[in-house]
């Protein structure tokens, strides 16, 4: 991590566990992290109240996402579209989006 960007974490009043916690959170929830990964995050969820409050958000925000993908079925066109989006984005649940 750059200097600049450390100075910009401890800012915030996080640290650089806090930053790969923001980065990798939902890999980790979707099950698409290493083992040695979500142990890493999982120790330090359990350690940081922050990272403790931004899990249970982004947990409880995928879970009604779940839900009402069920409830509205969302066209393919729009699936893949979205899809490609989080590809690109590098967030490895776009296969999930797209239903394969």
């Amino acid at each position: 991590m750059s200097a600049p960007a450390r100075v910009q974490l401890e800012a915030l009043g996080l640290s650089s566990s806090c930053a790969e916690v923001l980065r990798h959170l939902w890999d980790y929830l979707d099950d698409q992290i290493t083992p040695e990964g979500a142990e890493r995050l999982r120790t330090h969820i359990a350690s940081c109240t922050e990272c403790q409050s931004y899990e249970e958000y982004q947990a409880c925000f995928l879970e009604a996402v779940k839900k009402l993908r069920v409830q509205l079925d969302a066209p393919n066109a729009l699936r893949d579209k979205l899809a490609e989006g989080l590809k690109g984005q590098g967030c490895g649940c776009w296969s999930k989006v797209r239903g394969s």
